[in-house]
């Protein structure tokens, strides 16, 4: 997984707007933790960021929108770049290949206490976590739609794109489950381990320790094998 902070190959405009998408985050996320988020407004986060409420909804339509995991940002890059792969790669490996090397997932990485912040936030509200689970399915929907695009078919028909789409889905959601519940465990690792997994077959493998992946050590003793 890459560790820089913006994509080096987008424009300088899309960049600045990169960094002031993050920078409101930033400032909504302490002002929440601070005051809660009861108390919290978007007059509070544009003056704590020093931009005008009119450009706080040019990035977000809420302000939920601001404290839940930005995936709807990760969303729109992540579909061109799983198109742009390989042709020879199966869809499947063309999403581990993005998405583990994608920024969404290395600014969790090398910024874990603001991430477990956000988390716990997120779960101890339900109006956040509702929120989330939005920006999970719009994760999963440029996915299926990526999916498709390779394969060339209809994605409302082809049950198959929406498959690996939730399939990734999945392994993304379980490795940062574990990864917020360990010390010491790259989240980039836990990615490429669960993706490993997955495409080798889950019952191929031995089970793991179970601080990495419960889920693994459950299927390596399944009853039926």
């Amino acid at each position: 997984m890459t560790t820089h902070e913006t994509p080096p190959d987008i424009s300088l405009r899309e960049r600045k707007k990169l960094e002031t998408r993050r920078m409101i985050r930033r400032v909504a996320l302490d002002l929440a933790m601070e005051h809660g988020l009861e108390e919290l407004t978007v007059e509070a986060i544009a003056q704590a960021a020093e931009i005008s409420p009119r450009t706080f909804f040019n990035y977000f339509s809420h302000k939920e929108d601001a404290l839940v995991t930005d995936a709807a940002a990760a969303a729109s890059a992540l579909h061109p770049a799983i198109v742009a792969r390989p042709a020879e790669e199966s869809p499947l490996h063309a999403i581990r290949a993005v998405i583990t090397e994608h920024d969404l997932f290395s600014l969790m990485n090398t910024d874990r206490d603001r991430t477990l912040a956000r988390q716990k936030l997120v779960q101890q509200h339900p109006t956040l976590t509702s929120r989330q689970l939005g920006q999970h399915a719009l994760m999963e929907q440029a996915l299926r739609d990526a999916v498709a695009e390779r394969l060339g078919t209809d994605p409302e028909s082809d049950l198959r794109p929406a498959l690996v789409a939730g399939v990734a889905g999945s392994v993304m959601r379980i490795a940062i489950q574990r990864w917020t519940a360990s010390d010491d465990t790259k989240l980039s690792d836990l990615l490429v381990s669960a993706f490993d997994m997955l495409e080798q077959g889950l019952l191929s493998h031995a089970p793991v320790d179970a601080s990495a992946s419960d889920a693994a050590s459950q299927a390596g003793g399944n009853p039926h094998e």
